[in-house]
């Protein structure tokens, strides 16, 4: 199990190490923005519903909406309803000995918008079986301030959890979320890659850092030491990335980031989202040339803890083998 009692320090000198990791252009560039909303108070990064973290009027438009038509409170017990999915994936050039390996996927926790976030998560985590866990991006509500309420809350979820377990950041996520969350356990991956073995067979999990906002995404230092011919996984905080990433060769693309739309018509019909994906990707599972994909509606919300005709989910993606490497 992760440990849930360490709570680390929101930053520090610790986190300059982690540039051999993202990349030195990469980390620059990023560091750069993280100060520009830190200063701006989140200003920088708005477009769309999903960025409008200043707006709080805009919020509390949709809260008092919400609340004239008399759906506030189911809305939030929907938010509080989280769903278990399933996702099977034939994949070509899997190994055998990955046939039925299942991937838990979480994502967009936001895991300090409401104080039973937390525990509604644990239960909808419990009794699930996977071999992985993999949680793409987005760990906190706001996209500057503070952010120890909600490294607090993403170590109450991640306890809940049986490793391994990966991560990529989101737009939402500064880098020094990663010293506290790394130190109980998860590993994130900066544009790296791992191996996962079994029975002396593998595949190769690769993880890039946020496409949307941060743009420090690098394919090429994320897919060093991977042969060209192997089977590869990709997490992305955001499946805009989806062309290039069928270009690259990966079998899947597991991402998050639109929450489906959160807040939708009958039907899971999307009313607002950021434009950065095409309509055809912004929730469930897709496929792109010979990439198949998975767009999570997201475990938790932004904004108001509101759902509606979108419910959270967390996913269990069972691999199975097409062509036995």
């Amino acid at each position: 199990m992760l440990r849930p009692d360490f709570i680390g320090p929101d930053g520090g000198a610790e986190v300059k190490a982690l540039s051999d990791r993202l990349g030195a252009e990469a980390y620059a560039d990023r560091m750069a923005k993280e100060e520009q909303l830190h200063h701006r108070g989140g200003r920088c990064q708005h477009r769309g519903l999903f960025h409008l973290d200043a707006c709080l009027d805009l919020y509390a438009l949709i809260r008092l909406c919400l609340q004239c038509c008399g759906l506030w409170k189911r809305a939030v017990r929907n938010y509080l309803d989280i769903q278990v999915e399933v996702n099977e994936v034939p994949l070509e050039g899997l190994p055998a000995a990955f046939d039925g390996f299942r991937i838990l996927q979480l994502t967009d926790l936001h895991a300090d918008l409401h104080p039973d976030f937390p525990a509604a998560v644990l239960r909808a985590l419990a009794g699930q079986a996977y071999d992985i866990a993999v949680v793409t991006g987005d760990f906190r509500t706001s996209t500057f301030g503070d952010a120890s309420g909600a490294t607090k809350a993403s170590l109450q979820i991640l306890s809940g959890l049986q490793a391994p377990v990966y991560a990529v950041l989101g737009n939402h996520d500064f880098l020094n979320k990663l010293p506290p969350l790394e130190a109980a356990g998860v590993r994130f991956l900066l544009n790296e890659n791992v191996p996962i073995e079994r029975d002396d067979q593998r595949f190769h999990l690769v993880g890039i850092d946020d496409p949307n906002f941060y743009k420090t995404h690098d394919f090429d230092r994320a897919l060093q030491g991977v042969p060209e011919d192997a089977c590869k996984l990709l997490l992305s905080h955001s499946p805009e990335v989806h062309a290039e990433a069928a270009a690259r060769g990966f079998g899947l693309l597991l991402a998050g980031h639109t929450h489906g739309g959160q807040i939708c018509l009958p039907g899971g019909v999307v009313v607002m989202h950021d434009g950065s994906s095409p309509r055809q990707i912004l929730s469930g599972a897709w496929r792109s040339c010979a990439l198949q994909g998975y767009t999570s509606r997201g475990t938790g919300a932004t904004g108001v803890p509101a759902r509606l005709n979108c419910p959270p989910e967390i996913t269990i993606h069972t691999l199975r083998t097409l062509s036995p490497a």
